[in-house]
């Protein structure tokens, strides 16, 4: 036999033992049932209970890998929010901690990918299911805004403060970056074809304008800053919030307010023929409310299937499908939300859409996603031939299998994150205030303690059918 034959099919032989590694590789670092098994699926029972309510019980059956698996830090962001849920403030903070020290080591190794390569050998003969999760812009700032409502609702307001900083960092370093990845992402990628066969997620996007800036973490941000008697720290962040929802009412008086208050002569000329004259008026034997809601929970990432040209060495196309995460349907509709008090009512609006950044967020990474997969496809189709030409049709029929069943679209997110973020601010006297909250034309009665010179702050979540609330003075 030839000695060019023999080398070839020791180096055939070589290339399927690699891959063979590189897959048990795979299973290790992602855990068996993240190799067939779709993210939502395997968060059911958990997302069934926070629906019903019953958040201490949610938390206890999401499963964190011991091992840092892929899901590590996905399954402490659901852990954490949960336990936040279920106002159990102390161990929300201990776990998204982890969560921030774990973001912390992986920027701190950005420079010396030496580890990723195995990473990104094995993405390319299982799915990106075998990368460790990416915790998104606009989910790292949600992660930093609850952990500083935590340091809130234990006391510690200098904690968090330090959060609502990182927080705003977040949305300030993905500023910098936007634009340059997605042109870099987007150079390989036949947009046309992609425009023509995945569906459109336009309904679910609104009219944001990118995924990562959040106006909420701004607004939570300027509050606690007048909280603490950083009015010019609190006009910026508030200002950044109406940059990027201007049609909020509250934004648009807490700006005027803090504009008229510091005398900024240049934004009330600009503001005022905008949003109109400051509404409000500074009493001192009043108190302010601010109300901070939460709405449903966010949807889960569905598969689609489509199929997409790849040019062979021959300069010959040729389709091949393709396995891709999708957001599918339109935005949730909720009741209204309102609270009277002083015999006047006060309606809640919207600041933040997390469903619709998600969106937004996956529509900017398809292009990536799409050419991680095109890769993928390239190196499981070498797999095939090669297996077929060593195991025959038994290995032929094996490498196949192989490819369709790993390949899975990677629907990973965070799952516990509620749909959308709304705000109400009441000035009331100073003492104790009995407040109507009607929420869908279902009233409750709820008492508040409200301080002069003083912000008390409500977190108030609604789930389906379950309402819960919590206030603590600022």
């Amino acid at each position: 036999m030839p000695s060019f034959v023999v080398s070839f099919r020791r180096l055939a032989q070589g290339l399927i033992l690699g891959c063979l590694v590189i897959s048990v590789s795979a299973c290790s670092s992602m855990g068996f049932n993240n190799l067939f098994s779709g993210y939502a699926e395997q968060l059911k029972t958990v997302r069934m209970a926070q629906l019903n309510g019953d958040f201490s019980k949610a938390a206890n059956l999401v499963e964190v890998p011991k091992n840092k698996q892929t899901n590590y830090s996905l399954s402490l962001l659901e852990k954490a929010r949960l336990h936040y849920l279920a106002q159990d403030w102390a161990q929300s903070r201990e776990e998204f901690t982890l969560v921030s020290t774990e973001l912390e080591q992986e920027q701190a190794k950005a420079k010396l990918r030496v580890s990723d390569g195995l990473a990104n050998m094995t993405a390319l003969v299982s799915s990106d299911n075998a990368i460790a999760y990416d915790i998104p812009a606009y989910e790292q700032t949600m992660l930093h805004s609850y952990q500083a409502l935590n340091y809130v609702f234990l006391g510690q307001l200098d904690g968090a403060l330090v959060e609502v900083r990182r927080a705003n960092l977040v949305q300030e370093n993905a500023l910098k970056q936007h634009q340059q990845s997605i042109d870099k992402a987007a150079e390989s990628v036949d947009k046309n074809a992609l425009k023509q066969t995945y569906p459109s997620m336009a309904a679910m996007i609104g009219d944001i304008k990118n995924g990562f800036q959040n106006a909420y973490t701004f607004y939570l941000s300027g509050v606690l800053y007048e909280a603490a008697k950083q009015p010019n720290d609190a006009y910026i962040d508030y200002k950044r919030a109406l940059e990027i929802y201007p049609n909020n009412v509250y934004l648009q008086q807490d700006v005027l307010r803090l504009a008229t208050q510091l005398q900024m002569v240049d934004d009330l000329a600009l503001f005022t023929p905008k949003y109109g004259d400051y509404l409000g008026a500074n009493k001192t034997e009043h108190g302010e409310l601010v109300v901070l809601l939460e709405r449903g929970v966010i949807n889960a990432k569905q598969e689609v299937a489509i199929d997409l040209p790849l040019f062979t060495s021959s300069y010959k196309a040729r389709f091949f499908s393709f396995a891709l995460p999708v957001y599918q349907g339109s935005l949730a509709h909720y009741p209204k939300v309102s609270i009277t008090a002083q015999e006047q009512r006060y309606d809640a609006e919207p600041i933040a859409r997390l469903q619709s950044l998600a969106s937004k967020q996956l529509q900017e990474q398809l292009p990536a996603i799409v050419t991680r997969q095109a890769l993928r496809i390239i190196a499981k189709e070498k797999l095939r031939s090669t297996m077929s030409k060593e195991g025959g049709d038994l290995g032929n029929i094996l490498a196949t299998l192989y490819n369709i069943t790993s390949e899975q679209a990677d629907t990973r997110s965070w799952l516990t994150l509620p749909d959308e973020m709304q705000i109400m601010r009441l000035s009331l006297p100073a003492g104790q205030q009995q407040l109507s909250l009607n929420i869908g034309g279902k009233t409750q009665d709820i008492s508040v303690a409200i301080k002069a010179g003083r912000i008390s702050l409500m977190n108030l979540t609604t789930i389906e059918n379950v309402t819960s609330q919590k206030v603590t003075q600022l």
